[in-house]
């Protein structure tokens, strides 16, 4: 498919149509995504080729590769995920994310173990990554979806661009950016923003999740002009008002305004937990 036929599927929101049925087991897994980002998550697996990985990036307790995997295994192509996450969840984070799945929680943070078990019917073709993704490579090859969830500091984002991004296929990858428009990580719109040249948007998905279509290489140049670690309070504000012209008017202006109305409120802060403020 040319990317003008690529864009006219997605314009016509084909994951709609995926039911509760279809995704199955899937759907017994913890995650934070919502019903139509469920849906699009098994929607995208189903439908990749299988000319390259899968990977998730901030997978928390399995949810989002649950989905994915569920769509590849469907799909019937050769396919592969690659989960990373630290695999871990404080007490707060497991009583509010994991009990109401249904979950029987521990008293340990380190959930590794329950996400195996949680992943078992789709181990043969599942690896995780556990650690800090900010210290992690890429080697596996092209890549023919990247789910990102882990961007949460510009240090992160920025690691994320140079080890994965290279790997994409123009024309065929796609990235899945799940907290695009979220306030608390203006660095997500300003990066993809300085790569317009590789990527176009596809899709607004629910509230925050943003799905991109590469188109050209990510070079090394590319990626050194894509860089958020180090912008200062007022560069920044300006790279996400640059944001804002370029992606409208798909995505809805008011919220890269509500990207710098946070920015003004949490000065000189880079973490998205702790952009509380405004």
């Amino acid at each position: 498919m040319t990317p003008d036929e690529i864009r006219r599927r997605f314009a016509q929101r084909p994951w709609l149509a995926v039911t509760q049925a279809e995704m199955g087991p899937s759907l017994a897994v913890p995650s934070m995504l919502c019903a139509e980002e469920s849906q699009l998550y098994h929607w995208i697996g189903q439908t990749a080729a299988g000319f390259g990985a899968t990977v998730d990036l901030g997978a928390f307790a399995g949810g989002s590769a649950a989905r994915l995997l569920q769509g590849l295994q469907s799909g019937g192509k050769p396919h592969h995920l690659h989960a990373y996450d630290r695999f871990t969840a404080n007490a707060a984070a497991r009583q509010r994310h994991l009990s109401p799945g249904g979950v029987a929680l521990t008293d340990q943070d380190d959930i590794l173990p329950l996400v195996r078990r949680l992943l078992a019917p789709w181990q043969d073709h599942l690896t995780l990554h556990p650690g800090d993704i900010a210290t992690q490579t890429w080697s596996g090859g092209a890549v023919e979806v990247l789910a990102v969830d882990a961007g949460k500091t510009p240090i992160l984002a920025d690691q994320i661009a140079a080890q994965f991004f290279p790997a994409l296929v123009p024309g065929r990858s796609l990235v899945i950016q799940q907290d695009f428009l979220h306030a608390s990580q203006p660095w997500l719109a300003v990066q993809m923003q300085a790569l317009a040249a590789c990527f176009v948007p596809l899709a607004l998905v629910a509230r925050d999740c943003v799905v991109f279509l590469c188109t050209a290489p990510v070079t090394a140049k590319a990626l050194h002009g894509a860089k958020t670690t180090g912008l200062d309070d007022d560069a920044l504000i300006a790279a996400v008002g640059l944001a804002q012209h370029s992606y409208a008017p798909m995505l809805p202006s008011r919220r890269f305004a509500a990207m710098a109305d946070k920015i003004r409120a949490n000065p000189g802060i880079r973490v998205a937990w702790q952009m509380r403020k405004g």
